[in-house]
């Protein structure tokens, strides 16, 4: 996931709109998240503490856990919002357009907004916090949750009142794709590319795997 730390000026536009009081609750998460995102980044997950991201974000600790439950909740903020992307682009899709083909198309868009500087500190699920040791349970739910809840929206989409193994099967091999990419393996895979050839190794990882997968088409057509 390729969240952004600027706000586009379409959701700046949004916020302008809100009453004060809102606009100035959303700065307060929003300074609460980029600060711990730093911190995290600087010094690891495990040697930053609650009372530490209050202080530099000049607020209370209760302050923090009104915005956020836990310091998990900091960690992996933004993995919950690209799935939030991810279902929206799907049902949002045009008139013609199928579910495996916007899926498609928010995987390359996705790979094409990667810095191919950064690509490896930029792709999905890379944040260098991320390979604590103390984060491994909460990463590999995280997929879970991805895959239940991209169910659910094709179980919406499709008007099935009740439980659809093959919706889930199907929103597996979605994620499937999302969580190699953001795997330490996938990680290892592409450091020792060269940085120029980096990228193009990405673009063809990803034209195979999606090509893997392309058979849930059938399935997800209109």
């Amino acid at each position: 996931m390729v969240p952004s730390e600027k706000i586009d000026t379409s959701q700046e536009t949004m916020l302008t709109r809100l009453p004060l009081r809102i606009r100035k609750k959303k700065k307060t998460e929003e300074t609460i998240l980029l600060v711990a995102k730093q911190l995290f980044r600087e010094r690891g997950y495990a040697r930053v503490t609650v009372p530490e991201i209050a202080d530099e974000a000049n607020v209370s600790v209760k302050t923090v856990f009104n915005y956020f439950g836990s310091k998990e909740e900091l960690a992996f903020r933004e993995e919950v919002q690209f799935c939030d992307q991810l279902i929206l682009h799907i049902l949002s899709r045009k008139q013609n357009q199928s579910i495996f083909d916007a899926f498609q198309n928010f995987i390359w868009t996705l790979i094409q907004s990667i810095d191919p500087d950064q690509l490896i500190e930029s792709l999905p699920g890379f944040h260098p916090w991320m390979d604590d040791p103390a984060l491994e349970q909460r990463y590999l739910l995280l997929w879970e949750n991805y895959e239940k809840r991209i169910t659910d929206a094709l179980q919406l989409e499709f008007g099935k009142n009740e439980f659809d193994p093959v919706l889930r099967v199907i929103a597996c091999q979605m994620v499937s794709i999302l969580k190699t990419l953001g795997s330490k393996d996938f990680k290892v895979y592409l450091t020792p590319i060269p940085g120029a050839l980096r990228y193009r190794a990405l673009e063809k990882w990803t034209l195979r795997s999606l090509d893997l997968v392309s058979g849930i088409r059938n399935h997800l057509s209109n």
